[in-house]
């Protein structure tokens, strides 16, 4: 009986804390009218009118001028004025209430909107690259930066779409929306897309793509619960099958994007520990009496076989007993099916 008291205890604070958070959310709950103002702002702006597009225009141009011309600063302005971000949020009440007008209306506008950009994206492109400016041919920093996605693009997207939907739904709360949007990134890898068909590479646009499919689902999948638990599922009557079908299917899509960018996170983390775990072996088995500097280790493997290039600075050249010392030390940590390929540049010292 004695020993009863701490269990007490822990199950008070235990349901203590339930019962905040209980009321909590159920103080954010908002009222009938705030729902219908906020119902009303989404379906004007995603209705795809001629102020809708001319935004996404304006949009568009000043993203692909700011990729082309590799300056963050100007990609990031042509986020604030991202008009795509109502219709995302629109496609989110819409599926969790099961208004089925407005989810055709929104996500028409959103396939609109985003195909102006990239088709306005392209034609830019191809334009700037053939005048005689002297722009470099190489692919911008900011263009390669919307080619991939990590979790951390995920985790970012969810964030900026919950607190988009909760920005929206509270009228004190408008000012954070422009934040939001250079959060989540929206017109950049659709602007990228229209890069890589204007040139027409592969990678770039198909790696856009995926960015743009990363950010999208996890915009709407953090909307839809935002605005599920600050009661939008009750804004006709009571649709618990719409909202089970909505949170199904949202994180069925979320699924599909986190399973691969986990997949490709784990690659990366292992080719980056592959990679500390040679140059670290390399650092101890070149003799210090040669001044050795590594400038660059890579390696690349196929059907098994690795090949490990070192391209670093000696002051002279290595004899046979270093070079098999360090190739066995590789080969231990990695296995025999290793080839080590040892590129040096000379240095002096010149008094």
């Amino acid at each position: 009986m004695k020993n009863s008291a701490p269990f007490d205890s822990a199950n008070q604070e235990k349901k203590g804390w339930c019962i905040s958070i209980k009321q909590f959310l159920n103080n954010q709950k908002l009222t009938q009218t705030r729902k219908a103002i906020v119902l009303n702002d989404l379906v004007d702006a995603g209705s795809p009118g001629v102020e809708f597009f001319v935004l996404v225009l304006f949009s568009s141009a000043i993203a692909t001028f700011g990729l082309i011309a590799d300056q963050s600063v100007v990609t990031i302005g042509a986020q604030l004025i991202d008009p795509l971000m109502s219709p995302l949020l629109g496609l989110a009440i819409a599926s969790l209430s099961g208004l089925r007008r407005m989810f055709r209306r929104t996500l028409i506008a959103a396939i609109e909107g985003s195909s102006a950009a990239i088709a306005l994206a392209a034609i830019i492109s191809f334009i700037v690259y053939r005048l005689p400016y002297g722009i470099n041919a190489k692919i911008p920093h900011e263009v390669l930066l919307r080619t991939t996605a990590s979790p951390l693009d995920l985790g970012i997207a969810i964030v900026g779409g919950a607190a988009a939907a909760y920005a929206l739904a509270h009228p004190r709360l408008d000012a954070a929306l422009p934040g939001v949007a250079i959060a989540t990134a929206i017109m950049p890898p659709l602007c990228t897309i229209g890069y890589g068909i204007a040139f027409q590479n592969t990678f770039i646009i198909f790696g856009a793509i995926f960015q743009f499919l990363t950010n999208l689902i996890a915009i709407t999948f953090a909307a839809i619960v935002t605005f599920a638990l600050l009661g939008f599922r009750d804004i006709n009557g009571n649709h618990k099958d719409d909202l089970s079908r909505s949170l199904l299917i949202s994180t069925i899509m979320m699924l599909i994007i986190a399973i691969p960018l986990g997949v490709l996170a784990w690659n990366t983390f292992s080719a980056a520990r592959i990679n500390s775990q040679a140059k670290n072996i390399v650092l101890e088995y070149l003799p210090t009496s040669a001044d050795p500097g590594l400038i660059d280790l890579s390696i690349q493997s196929q059907s098994g076989h690795k090949e490990i290039i070192i391209t670093t600075r000696l002051s002279r050249t290595l004899t046979e007993n270093e070079m098999v010392e360090l190739k066995d030390a590789l080969s231990e940590q990695f296995g025999n099916e290793i080839t080590v390929q040892l590129v040096t540049l000379p240095t002096w010292n010149i008094e």
